[in-house]
């Protein structure tokens, strides 16, 4: 199998453009807790993954007490801190945005009995010690890495034997958004040294995501929060894709 092709370079300063704007948007964040949520306290997820899909992703993970999860593209860090609060184990944020970091450590302080930390790194080659995960989650995110399968082979150096990978995104076989799409998640993970164990389609949660651009396109107007206005540009590109993109979950061991 050829290596996926890449999708276009989006920079580090762009997504610390874009999680500032994030940062001071209530009504966004109230938005996705309504269509997608709601979630529990302080997470604040900036994806477009349902409540129920979060937890089914945690279960996918089986983290036990004192074991090491890595968040690759953590973002804001909400999920992550979530994950280790349930499970008791030790969180590692990765992601190559400054400002995603400095949100993800104040963030941590919500969740004063999680051991965390975080760090700004590309996902594709972190300075993590190799077999030190028990578990690896990467949500929404594998999609916008251009060097996609690199990263899940930074994922299989990372992984002790027996630990999970869980990952969503998005498949689509011609071009998303501007971006070369990933057109077979299952075999992406699967050609940089990882065992398959599923790889799920989710119709209902591309469902919540059609309301959620319904949603802040209806509220799009010039007093609207930037960030929201953004996610309304988004979802007027992508309402259209809906019918011919795959949402889906890929569970993988080593």
């Amino acid at each position: 199998m050829t290596p996926e092709p890449e999708p276009g370079r989006v920079s580090a300063e762009q997504f610390d453009e874009a999680f500032g704007l994030v940062d001071v948007s209530p009504r966004l964040a109230e938005l996705f807790d309504e269509v997608m949520g709601p979630f529990p306290p302080h997470v604040e997820p900036f994806s477009m993954v349902t409540d129920t899909g979060l937890r089914r992703v945690f279960a996918e993970l089986q983290l036990g007490g004192g074991e090491h999860l890595v968040d690759l593209c953590c973002g804001r860090g909400g999920i992550g801190l979530w994950f280790a609060h349930q499970s008791r184990a030790r969180l590692t944020g990765v992601d190559f945005s400054p400002e995603a970091v400095r949100q993800a450590e104040r963030r941590a302080e919500l969740f004063p009995d999680v051991s965390a930390s975080f760090l700004v790194a590309s996902a594709d080659a972190t300075p993590l010690e190799g077999g030190s995960a028990d578990a690896i989650v990467c949500i929404d995110s594998l999609q916008l890495v251009p060097a996609r399968d690199h990263v899940v082979q930074e994922m299989t150096r990372l992984l002790r034997p027996g630990g999970r990978v869980v990952i969503t995104t998005w498949e689509r076989d011609e071009g998303f958004a501007g971006r070369t799409p990933i057109n077979d998640a299952g075999g992406l993970v699967e050609r940089n040294g990882l065992r398959l164990i599923l790889r799920e389609e989710h119709p209902e949660w591309m469902d919540r995501q059609t309301v959620m651009f319904e949603r802040v396109i209806a509220e799009d107007n010039d007093d609207a929060e930037p960030a929201l206005r953004r996610l309304a540009e988004e979802g007027r590109t992508m309402l259209p894709l809906t019918a011919t993109t795959r949402r889906v979950l890929v569970v993988a061991t080593v």
